[in-house]
């Protein structure tokens, strides 16, 4: 009897022992990403700060101070920055822009209250088909565009979008289809010497859908991206001194993609360009790979190929 009720009590101080551990391994569990939370908690930095030296993070740190200080008028910030400056936000968050796009791109962060730096408005490319030539837009999403208007303090809301009439349309060769709206209404409410102001815009689907290419969210939220299209350009109708300029990404989707073929256009042309500087090795190797390729029509090979044995006959008759 005295060695069962032993056994017993042996078992039981076992299963209690064990039950305590597995709470403490739960709870230390349960701890652990508190810690790892506290260790990796950061601060926002600015666009592509990995590559900036300390003295250009500086730097960024003044253009931020400009952009923000209100006793500068959006006119005056762009002539504020130094050359070196300017220089700088060309190299991170406006590559490629003219000093005219980027002066406007400045004016428009100092107008909005946006820090590009911190991705708040993006200076996007595009192909200006009808002058042909690469401009840039400034995009800013729709929840900026509505921060910018509420920050008016005249800004009174907006009523949901109204659609009118559907069309079913098919993508991925003709594998998927969907519904998509004819248009869209919205009106933006402002407030004008006490009274409540509507401003109202359409948007169509035929002028912003961008094609099957880039039109994934649009396939899957039809309604919601001409929805932004409309708030978009109501928005600026009812405050054009602080968004003007301004577009939203869904705005300029049809807009922002430069042509495929002028791409490669342009990049045949660099490929002409670089052979005058190639060795015969180099020359071999491209003439492989260009044989191989199909990026490029028939008549583009053929005249490059034929330029490669050309260059590699006059650099033999040197040797």
């Amino acid at each position: 009897m005295y060695s069962m009720e032993c056994k017993f009590l042996v078992q039981k101080f076992m299963r209690l022992k064990q039950s305590k551990n597995n709470k403490m391994t739960k709870k230390t569990q349960k701890e652990e990403p508190k810690e790892e939370k506290t260790i990796t908690t950061t601060t926002e930095t600015p666009q592509n700060s990995q590559d900036l030296t300390p003295r250009e993070e500086k730097e960024i740190k003044v253009i931020e101070r400009i952009i923000e200080n209100r006793e500068i008028a959006p006119q005056d910030v762009f002539g504020k920055i130094t050359r070196s400056q300017l220089e700088l936000i060309k190299r991170t968050v406006a590559k490629g822009a003219s000093d005219d796009e980027l002066r406007l791109f400045i004016q428009v962060c100092k107008g909005a209250n946006l820090n590009p730096f911190l991705r708040q408005a993006h200076l996007v490319p595009f192909w200006d088909s009808k002058d042909g030539v690469e401009r840039r837009a400034v995009i800013v999403g729709i929840d900026g565009f509505r921060s910018t208007a509420e920050s008016s303090g005249a800004y009174a809301g907006n009523d949901d979008p109204a659609y009118d009439g559907e069309t079913e349309i098919t993508y991925s060769g003709g594998k998927a289809k969907v519904t998509v709206p004819n248009k869209a209404t919205v009106t933006v409410y402002k407030m004008l010497e006490g009274q409540k102001c509507p401003f109202t815009a359409t948007a169509r689907w035929s002028e912003y859908y961008p094609g099957e290419k880039k039109g994934f969210q649009w396939h899957t939220k039809p309604y919601l991206m001409l929805g932004k299209c409309a708030e978009s350009l109501a928005l600026r109708k009812a405050f054009p001194k602080l968004l003007s300029g301004m577009y939203s990404a869904e705005e300029m989707d049809k807009t922002i993609q430069i042509d495929d073929t002028k791409k490669i256009q342009n990049g045949f042309k660099k490929l002409m360009e670089t052979l005058q500087t190639c060795t015969i090795e180099q020359l071999e190797d491209y003439k492989l790979k260009m044989e191989k390729s199909d990026k490029y029509a028939p008549e583009q090979k053929e005249e490059y190929l034929t330029a490669v044995e050309n260059r590699i006959q006059e650099l033999m008759s040197k040797e």
